[in-house]
């Protein structure tokens, strides 16, 4: 049964909505989503949500109140398990949008078995819908090999700005592109035009990664572009939320680089200083973190959305991680009343204190 004329709001996760798209086309309607979260949604998650919630809620909410102003009948999101409140956040979001009038209708993905309820109740034909699955799973690996390429680029560029600029013509690419023929054969393209950028040979940038909770990872509006600003200032990130290696860890599906680093290995590295689960993706960044120092990373920054349990319950341990490995961590915890100018502040200083501490080891 197709749904031609229905619409599906998917929640932010960056330049990986552009390859939920497509999954979204393949059950028969037409996908509203955007790669970062709009200020006037945010906005409306503001002025709709609990003070009390964190700011991923409050834009994922804002969202669908304006996917539900644009007319969408259906908004799709994503389930948790384990602690993380996230784990109630879509009957939480389907409650308030009830109670102010709204009709739009919050499906879940995600732990609801092999068939979850959004593909029972769409029921799309199976051929159609598998080709449309592996289309939107190859996105998400040049969607990987783009955001590789432009940490590593942004740094060394000669022109500031250069990067960011073939990042957005890839992704204008990508989304244009409709088979699995065409997107395979991307990569290459996208790698060359990355190439191409002028840069220079011969600096080598510091080396900090980015671990913490998800929504505040990927979406540039949450965390106010921390990656182009650390780019800009000469600092090579590396942001530990692929979502292809996300899926190759959780369902064993090769989708992306470091498909080595699966949920039980980060769990070994992390065991000696996190033995119990404490949810979201804090054993993510506990374990990352204890790899970044063995490999020399100089150094790590945790960002969160202020009041999430995960990653505030680990922050002592980033602290005796960071003390006993000797990688320093900053910590950047977000909410509606976090400055721009502040952050902007925050990773100057940073970025200053690493290039002072390699300094220092450099001449002993």
């Amino acid at each position: 049964m197709l749904h031609r004329h229905e619409r599906l709001a998917i929640p932010n996760l960056g330049n990986y909505t552009i390859a939920l798209d497509s999954a979204v086309r393949s059950i028969g309607i037409e996908p509203w989503s955007s790669t970062s979260t709009s200020s006037r949604a945010m906005e409306l998650g503001i002025a709709a949500a609990p003070e009390s919630l964190c700011l991923p809620f409050k834009a994922h909410l804002g969202h669908f109140i304006e996917a539900d102003d644009a007319g969408c009948e259906h908004a799709l999101m994503v389930n948790s398990i384990g602690t993380c409140r996230l784990t109630h956040y879509r009957r939480l979001i389907e409650d308030i949008l009830k109670d102010m009038g709204r009709n739009i209708r919050i499906w879940g993905l995600g732990f609801d078995g092999i068939k979850p309820p959004l593909i029972r109740y769409f029921d799309p034909a199976p051929i159609p819908f598998i080709r449309a699955v592996l289309l939107a799973l190859e996105k998400i690996k040049i969607i990987d090999v783009v955001e590789v390429a432009a940490w590593k680029t942004r740094p060394r560029e000669l022109r500031r700005g250069d990067s960011s600029i073939v990042v957005k013509k890839c992704l204008t690419i990508l989304a244009d592109s409709n088979t699995f023929r065409e997107v395979k054969k991307l990569k290459t393209e996208f790698l060359s035009m990355f190439t191409a950028i002028p840069q220079s040979t011969n600096l080598h940038p510091l080396k900090v990664g980015m671990i913490g909770e998800v929504s505040v990872l990927r979406d540039r509006s949450l965390n106010q572009n921390a990656e182009e600003i650390l780019g800009n200032l000469g600092v090579e990130v590396r942001n530990f939320f692929l979502l292809g290696a996300e899926l190759g860890n959780i369902f064993g599906i090769p989708a992306g680089k470091n498909k080595a680093h699966t949920r039980k290995y980060l769990a070994r590295v992390a065991r000696p200083c996190l033995q119990n689960p404490v949810g979201g993706h804090a054993l993510d960044s506990v374990a990352h973190t204890i790899l970044c120092a063995r490999a020399g990373f100089d150094g790590m920054i945790h960002l969160c959305p202020a009041g999430c349990m995960p990653e505030v319950s680990i922050r002592p341990i980033l602290a005796a991680v960071s003390g006993d490995l000797g990688i320093p961590v900053l910590e950047l915890s977000f909410d509606e009343h976090t400055g721009t100018a502040g952050t902007v502040t925050r990773l100057e200083a940073f970025t200053d204190i690493l290039l002072q501490r390699r300094r220092k080891v450099m001449h002993g």
